[in-house]
Protein backbone atom coordinates (compact mmCIF):
# COMPACT_ATOMS: atom_id res chain seq x y z
CA UNK A 1 0.00 0.00 0.00
CA UNK A 2 2.99 2.08 1.07
CA UNK A 3 4.62 1.34 -2.29
CA UNK A 4 1.45 2.63 -4.36
CA UNK A 5 1.17 5.70 -2.53
CA UNK A 6 4.98 7.01 -3.55
CA UNK A 7 4.43 5.64 -7.23
CA UNK A 8 1.29 8.10 -7.40
CA UNK A 9 3.40 10.74 -5.52
CA UNK A 10 5.85 10.64 -8.39
CA UNK A 11 3.29 9.98 -11.17
CA UNK A 12 1.84 13.47 -10.07
CA UNK A 13 4.80 14.89 -9.77
CA UNK A 14 6.01 14.01 -12.78
CA UNK A 15 2.77 15.13 -14.41
CA UNK A 16 3.29 18.34 -12.94
CA UNK A 17 7.02 18.45 -14.43
CA UNK A 18 5.16 17.70 -18.00
CA UNK A 19 2.29 20.42 -18.00
CA UNK A 20 5.43 22.92 -16.56
CA UNK A 21 7.29 22.35 -19.61
CA UNK A 22 4.91 21.67 -22.13
CA UNK A 23 3.47 25.29 -21.24
CA UNK A 24 6.77 26.84 -21.12
CA UNK A 25 7.52 25.33 -25.14
CA UNK A 26 3.74 26.28 -25.96
CA UNK A 27 4.23 29.92 -25.02
CA UNK A 28 7.25 30.15 -27.24
CA UNK A 29 5.07 29.04 -30.19
CA UNK A 30 2.81 31.29 -29.29
CA UNK A 31 5.28 34.19 -29.00
CA UNK A 32 6.58 33.21 -32.61
CA UNK A 33 3.36 32.86 -34.21
CA UNK A 34 1.76 35.53 -33.10
CA UNK A 35 3.05 37.60 -35.52
CA UNK A 36 2.06 35.81 -38.19
CA UNK A 37 -1.24 34.46 -36.88
CA UNK A 38 -2.13 36.33 -34.57
CA UNK A 39 -4.04 39.50 -33.75
CA UNK A 40 -5.10 40.78 -37.31
CA UNK A 41 -6.79 37.65 -37.44
CA UNK A 42 -8.62 38.43 -34.26
CA UNK A 43 -9.51 42.00 -35.21
CA UNK A 44 -13.40 42.05 -35.87
CA UNK A 45 -13.46 46.01 -35.38
CA UNK A 46 -11.88 48.56 -37.73
CA UNK A 47 -10.27 50.46 -34.81
CA UNK A 48 -8.08 47.13 -33.49
CA UNK A 49 -6.09 47.40 -36.54
CA UNK A 50 -4.80 51.08 -35.39
CA UNK A 51 -4.23 49.80 -32.62
CA UNK A 52 -1.87 47.06 -33.48
CA UNK A 53 1.19 47.45 -31.47
CA UNK A 54 -0.23 48.57 -28.37
CA UNK A 55 -2.26 45.34 -28.55
CA UNK A 56 0.87 43.04 -29.11
CA UNK A 57 2.89 45.11 -26.75
CA UNK A 58 0.00 44.16 -24.32
CA UNK A 59 -0.23 40.72 -25.27
CA UNK A 60 4.13 40.01 -25.15
CA UNK A 61 4.12 41.68 -21.72
CA UNK A 62 1.86 39.06 -20.38
CA UNK A 63 3.66 36.36 -22.91
CA UNK A 64 6.11 37.12 -20.74
CA UNK A 65 4.59 37.34 -17.36
CA UNK A 66 3.27 33.82 -18.18
CA UNK A 67 7.28 32.41 -18.92
CA UNK A 68 8.25 34.12 -15.47
CA UNK A 69 4.84 32.49 -13.54
CA UNK A 70 5.92 29.14 -15.52
CA UNK A 71 9.50 29.29 -14.72
CA UNK A 72 8.82 29.76 -10.90
CA UNK A 73 5.92 27.09 -10.78
CA UNK A 74 9.23 25.02 -12.34
CA UNK A 75 11.34 25.79 -9.66
CA UNK A 76 8.61 25.55 -6.98
CA UNK A 77 8.38 21.98 -8.07
CA UNK A 78 11.59 21.35 -7.71
CA UNK A 79 11.61 22.35 -4.13
CA UNK A 80 8.55 19.90 -3.44
CA UNK A 81 10.95 17.34 -5.28
CA UNK A 82 13.02 17.89 -2.70
CA UNK A 83 10.49 18.32 0.62
CA UNK A 84 11.60 21.96 1.11
CA UNK A 85 7.82 23.08 0.43
CA UNK A 86 7.47 25.23 4.08
CA UNK A 87 10.69 27.80 2.79
CA UNK A 88 11.05 31.12 2.76
CA UNK A 89 12.18 30.42 -0.96
CA UNK A 90 8.77 28.68 -1.86
CA UNK A 91 6.79 31.93 -0.14
CA UNK A 92 9.09 34.01 -2.35
CA UNK A 93 8.35 32.09 -5.68
CA UNK A 94 4.97 31.77 -4.69
CA UNK A 95 4.34 35.53 -4.19
CA UNK A 96 5.81 36.08 -7.57
CA UNK A 97 3.40 34.19 -9.45
CA UNK A 98 0.52 35.44 -7.72
CA UNK A 99 1.81 39.31 -8.81
CA UNK A 100 2.53 38.09 -12.67
CA UNK A 101 -0.82 36.53 -12.74
CA UNK A 102 -2.76 39.52 -10.92
CA UNK A 103 -0.32 42.17 -13.27
CA UNK A 104 -1.28 39.68 -16.08
CA UNK A 105 -5.02 40.21 -15.53
CA UNK A 106 -5.12 43.99 -15.36
CA UNK A 107 -3.13 43.88 -18.56
CA UNK A 108 -5.59 41.83 -20.45
CA UNK A 109 -8.62 44.12 -19.62
CA UNK A 110 -7.38 46.56 -22.28
CA UNK A 111 -7.78 44.28 -24.51
CA UNK A 112 -11.28 43.53 -24.70
CA UNK A 113 -12.12 46.74 -25.48
CA UNK A 114 -9.92 46.71 -28.52
CA UNK A 115 -11.49 44.04 -30.39
CA UNK A 116 -10.59 40.81 -28.11
CA UNK A 117 -14.21 39.86 -26.21
CA UNK A 118 -12.91 37.13 -24.67
CA UNK A 119 -9.76 39.19 -23.04
CA UNK A 120 -12.33 40.17 -20.03
CA UNK A 121 -12.76 36.80 -19.17
CA UNK A 122 -8.70 35.92 -19.27
CA UNK A 123 -8.87 39.08 -17.33
CA UNK A 124 -11.07 37.61 -14.35
CA UNK A 125 -9.48 34.91 -14.58
CA UNK A 126 -5.87 35.96 -13.95
CA UNK A 127 -7.08 38.48 -11.36
CA UNK A 128 -8.93 35.13 -9.41
CA UNK A 129 -6.07 32.81 -9.85
CA UNK A 130 -3.73 35.61 -8.81
CA UNK A 131 -5.55 36.45 -5.76
CA UNK A 132 -6.42 32.54 -4.34
CA UNK A 133 -2.10 32.37 -5.14
CA UNK A 134 -1.70 34.85 -2.36
CA UNK A 135 -4.05 33.39 -0.35
CA UNK A 136 -2.18 30.00 -0.81
CA UNK A 137 1.02 31.92 -0.59
CA UNK A 138 -0.15 33.41 2.94
CA UNK A 139 -0.99 30.05 4.27
CA UNK A 140 2.67 28.70 3.05
CA UNK A 141 3.86 31.62 4.93
CA UNK A 142 2.58 31.46 8.14
CA UNK A 143 2.83 27.41 8.11
CA UNK A 144 7.59 28.20 7.31
CA UNK A 145 7.61 30.38 10.15
CA UNK A 146 5.30 27.64 12.24
CA UNK A 147 8.10 25.55 11.12
CA UNK A 148 10.98 27.41 11.76
CA UNK A 149 9.72 28.16 15.81
CA UNK A 150 9.36 24.56 15.66
CA UNK A 151 12.50 23.41 15.03
CA UNK A 152 13.96 26.31 16.58
CA UNK A 153 12.52 25.04 19.96
CA UNK A 154 13.49 21.95 19.95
Amino acid sequence: MWEKEVSMKRFSLFLSYAFCIAGFFAMLAVAVAMPIFGIEQLATVEHAMQHRIFSYLISYAILLLVLLADGCLFLLLQNIRRGTVFSHCSVQLLRIISWASIVAGFLAFPLYFFFLRSAIFISFVGLFLGVVLRVVKQVIEKATELKEENDATI
